[in-house]
């Protein structure tokens, strides 16, 4: 009977705390109409991401937070724009990491797998959770023309 009922316990603790590893703050791209929508889980330090905003429901991805050399810690997203209609971007976003209005984030890009090009870069606002503010007129996944 113990051991059934440490059993539980155990379970309801597991589930509560991937209950609370599941918070979703959203972030604004400072000049843009698009941000992201993270769910960071610290325990293995990987988060996920939906596009918002103006690109809401037009990505995807997930990332890993570590530190990188001559910026210092962020989340680096591989970003899938299928639903965007730019299956053939990869695209790749560096945020700096923790989450706090003011820090950067970049953007890069390939088309290849062979070159990588920079598109944009800026500073993000916290807009809390699901609650995206839209700060410029275009997004920044929009492709030059």
């Amino acid at each position: 009977m113990k051991t059934a009922l440490l059993a539980s316990v155990a379970a309801l603790a597991i589930c509560a705390g991937g209950a609370a590893a599941a918070k979703t703050t959203s972030i604004s791209f400072d000049g843009f109409c698009d941000g992201l929508d993270i769910i960071v889980n610290t325990t293995d330090r990987t988060a996920l991401e939906t596009g918002n905003g103006c690109d809401e429901g037009a990505h995807f991805g997930a990332g890993t937070i570590g530190k990188i050399k001559g910026r210092g810690n962020a989340i680096t997203f591989g970003i899938d724009l299928t639903p965007k209609g730019g299956g053939a971007y990869q695209y790749i976003f560096i945020v700096s990491y923790p989450l706090v209005t003011g820090s950067t984030w970049s953007e890069f890009y390939t088309t290849d797998g062979k070159t990588i090009q920079g598109r944009y870069t800026g500073t993000y606002t916290v807009a809390g959770a699901g609650a995206h503010v839209t700060r410029g007129p275009k997004s920044s996944t929009d492709r030059m023309h």
